[in-house]
C-alpha cells in the first residue's frame, strides 16, 4: 500500500550532516511515510554514510544536476498522497508530520498545503523564527494564511520549503520545480502553489534550519550580483506575470514593481562595469514599463549619489 507521506531529502556533499536529518525523520511520531534520499552526484562519502539506513530509505543517485532536478526526481519516484521535502542539513522535530496532517484534516480539502514555523541555528544574527521575521502572528495552534502571495513577495516569507507539506497531485500538476531557475526555485513553486490552493499552518517551530555561515549553500549566490542571477529573477517575474491564475491587480503590480527595481539594479551594475551597451538594453526595458528617460536618469543619479555618499562616509570612518 502507498504511504500517506513521501519525505524527500535531496543531498549533495552533506555526508556529515545527512544522518542527523534522516534520524529526525525516523523519529517522527507519525509513521505512515516513506523516506526518499536523492543523491545529486555527491563526491564525498555520502553513500557510505547511508549504508546503516538502506533498509529504511529509498535511495536514488543521479549525476549532479542541481537542487531543482534533485527535488523533481524525488517527486517523480514518490508514492505518497502528500510530499514533504527536508534539507539534508536541517532537522524536523518529532511531531512535525503528525501536527501538519491534523491541521490539514481540520481545514478540509480546500487546503492542499501546510507549513510550520521554523527556527534558525548556527548563525548568531538569526534569533527570530520564520514567523516572527515575516510578522505572522497566530492566535491558535492551527491557522489559515491569508494573502499568501503578499507574504511570499515580501523580503521575508513565513513559508520555508523545509516545513512545507503539499498534495503530491498538485505538485505534479504544476510540474514541480522549474529547473530553469538556479536559486530561489522553492519561492517560485510556493508562489504557484499559492495561486492554486489555500494554505494552512501549524504555529509551532517544528523545523530547525541550519544557517551556519561557514557552510556553502545555494543562497550564497544571492550576494554575488551577476548577469546570470539577474536573468534568473527576470525569468521568474515574467513567468509569474504571464500566469492566467494571477488575477489580483495588487499582486500583479507588486511583481511589476519588483521587476522594474531589478532592471534598475541590473542597469546600475552594468554602468559600474562600463558595459554601456548592456546598460542601454536594460534602460529600454524600463522604458517599456512606462518610465521616461528623464525619470530613469533621475533614479540612476540618485542611486549613484547615495553610493558615493556611503563610500565617502566609510572612508571617513576608516581615517
Amino acid at each position: 500500500m502507498a504511504p500517506t507521506v513521501s519525505v524527500i531529502i535531496p543531498t549533495f556533499n552533506r555526508s556529515a550532516l545527512l544522518p542527523k536529518a534522516i534520524e529526525s525523520v525516523l523519529a517522527q511520531t507519525y509513521t505512515d511515510y516513506e523516506l526518499i534520499v536523492i543523491d545529486d552526484g555527491s563526491t564525498d562519502d555520502t553513500h557510505e554514510r547511508l549504508k546503516p539506513y538502506m533498509e529504511r530509505i529509498r535511495y536514488f543517485y543521479q549525476d549532479n544536476r542541481g537542487a531543482s532536478a534533485a527535488q523533481n526526481k524525488g517527486i517523480e519516484v514518490a508514492k505518497g498522497k502528500w510530499i514533504s521535502i527536508l534539507g539534508s542539513d536541517d532537522v524536523w522535530l518529532p511531531t512535525k508530520l503528525e501536527r501538519q496532517l491534523k491541521a490539514l484534516a481540520t481545514f478540509g480539502s480546500d487546503f492542499a498545503a501546510c507549513f510550520t514555523d521554523c527556527v534558525y541555528v548556527g548563525h548568531p544574527d538569526l534569533w527570530l523564527s520564520a514567523f516572527e521575521r515575516a510578522g505572522l502572528k497566530a492566535n491558535s495552534e492551527f491557522g489559515q494564511l491569508h494573502d499568501p502571495t503578499g507574504y511570499i513577495l515580501r523580503n521575508y516569507s513565513p513559508i520555508c520549503p523545509q516545513s512545507l507539506m503539499v498534495l503530491r497531485s498538485l505538485v505534479k500538476e504544476l510540474e514541480g520545480f522549474d529547473e530553469a531557475i538556479g536559486v530561489s526555485e522553492d519561492t517560485d513553486l510556493i508562489f504557484r502553489l499559492a495561486l492554486k490552493t489555500k494554505l494552512c499552518f501549524v504555529a509551532a517551530p517544528l523545523v530547525r534550519i541550519d544557517q551556519t555561515p561557514s557552510r556553502p549553500r545555494l543562497s550564497d549566490s544571492l550576494g554575488r550580483k551577476n548577469d546570470l542571477l539577474y536573468a534568473w529573477f527576470e525569468y521568474r517575474y515574467r513567468k509569474w506575470l504571464g500566469m492566467r491564475e494571477l488575477a489580483d491587480c495588487g499582486t500583479r503590480q507588486t511583481i511589476q514593481d519588483q521587476l522594474c527595481a531589478l532592471y534598475y539594479d541590473w542597469t546600475t551594475a552594468k554602468l559600474r562595469q562600463l558595459r554601456l551597451a548592456g546598460a542601454i538594453e536594460k534602460i529600454n526595458e524600463i522604458r517599456c514599463m512606462g518610465h521616461s528617460y528623464r525619470a530613469i536618469f533621475l533614479v540612476l543619479l540618485s542611486r549613484a549619489t547615495r553610493k558615493l555618499s556611503r563610500t565617502l562616509r566609510e572612508r571617513a570612518t576608516c581615517d
